[in-house]
Order: C-alpha cells, then sequence, then structure tokens
C-alpha cells in the first residue's frame, strides 16, 4: 500500500511540476522592463530649467536687434539641442514619446534654427 502511495506521488509531482514552470514561464514578460539610467529624472529636469531660462532671455530681449538677440537666440537653441540630446538618451520606447514629446522638441528646435537663420545670417 505504502509503495503505490509513493509511486503516485512521484507521478503526480512529475505531471505538475513541469505543467507549473510552463505556466510560469508563459506568464512572464518575454524581455525585463528597460531601466532607467541613474540621474536622469535629476538631468532632464536641469535641462528643462536650463531651456526655460533661455527662452526668458530671449523674450526679455525680443525687442533688442543685432548680437544681443543673435547670441541669446543661439544660446537657446544649444540649450534645446541639449535638452533634445538627454531626453533621447535617459528615456526609451513608448515612454520617452509620451511624457517628453519629442516632436515639439524637434519642432522648436527647428523653429529657432529658421528665426536664428532668417535674423542672424
Amino acid at each position: 500500500m505504502l509503495k503505490r502511495f509513493v509511486v503516485a506521488f512521484v507521478a503526480f509531482i512529475a505531471l505538475i511540476v513541469p505543467g507549473a514552470l510552463l505556466l510560469a514561464m508563459l506568464a512572464s514578460p518575454a524581455s525585463p522592463a528597460p531601466l532607467e539610467r541613474p540621474g536622469c529624472e535629476q538631468t532632464i529636469a536641469n535641462a528643462a530649467a536650463q531651456v526655460a531660462a533661455m527662452q526668458a532671455r530671449v523674450k526679455s530681449a525680443g525687442g533688442a536687434q543685432g548680437p544681443a538677440i543673435c547670441n541669446a537666440a543661439r544660446l537657446y537653441f544649444l540649450e534645446l539641442v541639449k535638452a533634445r540630446a538627454v531626453t533621447a538618451l535617459c528615456k526609451e520606447g513608448a515612454d520617452r514619446d509620451r511624457d517628453l514629446d519629442l516632436d515639439r522638441l524637434d519642432a522648436d528646435v527647428e523653429h529657432v534654427n529658421e528665426t536664428i537663420a532668417a535674423r542672424c545670417g
């Protein structure tokens, strides 16, 4: 009787364990979620602050002509490009597009570049 119980128990375990492992493998994600790089949140916040500061500088120099407005616009362009690069490096996939709106940054970069070309030569 004990021999029969042991054989049945081993057979039961032999059927259950592979099935449980298969279900666990199917339930787990195919690839690990991408990890954010350390310090990215702070880096993105710093880049956004620099862009905002340069944007304020350009707006305050809006009535100016010549080298003052050109220098401010060039520095603003540089900060936009740096913010775009930081965004591209720190975020991946749909999170990057949704959270950081790269299309808006690209449009701002293009617009400022065109303005510099038109006004500053």
